[in-house]
């Protein structure tokens, strides 16, 4: 009783409606990733060691495994269509491809595993030729930072996170583009080892169909974490 109190009484409890969904249009997303080798040139905090490349046509999604134990286990790919609807699907390693068609791809987890209780190897989403989505070996699940806004939503960004294995210089930036414009930074961080976050006391609007994500570089090849937190509400 005392803790239902405490969250009666605190910016908590509404953090706790929208996270159980009683909030009305309301969604919250947390989104975290790893880059495990950044050097001294910006790339994408993602389970790839290089700039995120975008789908360009919409397609049909496809999971690939670097280890043959991986081969027939169940992943769900989560993401956009080309009308910027969520759409999600659940496919088989090393099978066909799903029937669901992709615009973009945000996040991939494995569902059941063929063999122990977590993916052996990497497996690889492919969509339009483009590696959409990598679930590293022993994660599980995809570690990307980057999000598209849905159709018919604002999202509103309210925190930035970033985590450095090395005692080096880094430079983290969080970018935005709208669809046919250029990636715009909205916030920059330097930083030497260790973590750091950033609050947006006003939080700031991102308008529905923009695409997000987190770059880093260094001053020597570290490992690099790194996440957003949002809140997008329907129009």
């Amino acid at each position: 009783m005392p803790i239902q109190r405490h969250f009666a009484n605190s910016h908590y409890a509404e953090m706790v409606d929208v996270s159980k969904g009683n909030t009305v249009n309301t969604d919250y997303i947390d989104k975290f990733g790893y880059n495990s080798a950044v050097g001294n040139s910006f790339e994408t905090v993602w389970d790839g060691n290089n700039v995120y490349t975008y789908i360009d046509t919409a397609g049909t999604a496809e999971a690939t495994a670097a280890n043959s134990l991986d081969n027939n286990s169940i992943v769900e790919v989560s993401g956009l269509d080309v009308n910027y609807n969520e759409v999600s699907e659940q496919i088989i390693v090393g099978g066909p491809a799903g029937g669901t068609s992709f615009y973009r791809v945000f996040r991939a987890r494995v569902v059941t595993p063929a063999s122990g209780d977590v993916n052996a190897g990497d497996i690889t989403i492919t969509v339009d030729t483009k590696s959409a989505a990598i679930i590293a070996a022993n994660y599980g699940q995809s570690l990307m930072a980057l999000y598209t806004v849905p159709a018919n939503c604002n999202a509103y960004l309210l925190q930035l996170d970033v985590g450095t294995a090395k005692d080096l210089e880094h430079e983290v930036k969080i970018l935005t583009r709208l669809p046919g414009e250029a990636f715009n930074t909205k916030a920059f961080i330097t930083t030497r080892g260790g973590f750091i976050e950033k609050n947006w006391h006003v939080p700031l609007e991102i308008p529905e169909k923009t695409d997000m994500e987190i770059r880093a570089k260094g001053s020597a090849t570290t490992s690099v974490s790194a996440g957003f937190e949002l809140l997008t509400v329907k129009k």
